[in-house]
């Protein structure tokens, strides 16, 4: 698998959604305890701005991974619940629709090219990160490119369910 093209392919998808969506149904709750469309795009958005500095500390420090593959695809499985940890948390802030389509890019972009900076997906692989993830531990920095799509999928998935149900109010 192209990482890179991974993970661009899975932006795509949240990009549908924003462009499928209102400013009025980004923020409408679906439900309680739920979080509205907006809010799940904002987290997709926090998590890749705080994965970004992975990527540039891997640049100015390049160790190498002898690790075992995690497993990170298991990120899709919605079964599991996991709570963010708060840096990553959605504001309660109404969201804008182009604003938050512009940011989304723009830290997908950010987060690319700094990846790729580092590495090609097969140098990614034999490179560990600064930090080790929440959920899994230490990674390479190939797994973290790849968790950024398997997160995003996660999420895209949450945020078409709430758009479903925000319709049906």
């Amino acid at each position: 698998m192209d990482s890179f093209a991974f993970v661009e392919s899975t932006h795509r998808d949240t990009l549908a959604v924003i462009d499928s969506a209102t400013d009025e149904e980004l923020n409408a709750s679906p439900g309680p305890g739920r979080w509205t469309v907006g809010q799940v795009l904002e987290h997709i958005l926090k998590t890749d701005l705080s994965i970004i500095p992975v990527f540039r500390s891997a640049l100015k420090e390049r160790r190498p991974y002898s690790g075992t593959v995690k497993g990170v695809e298991r990120a899709t499985n919605r079964s599991v619940k996991i709570e963010a940890p708060e840096f990553i948390r959605p504001s309660d802030e109404p969201k804008s629709r182009e604003a938050l389509r512009q940011a989304l890019e723009e830290a997908r972009r950010t987060l690319v090219e700094s990846a790729k900076a580092v590495g090609t997906p097969e140098e990614l692989e034999h490179l560990g990160a600064p930090v080790p993830h929440p959920v899994f531990g230490e990674l390479s920095l190939r797994e973290w490119l790849e968790f950024v799509g398997y997160h995003e999928q996660r999420h895209v998935a949450q945020a078409r369910e709430a758009l479903e149900a925000v319709r049906k109010l």
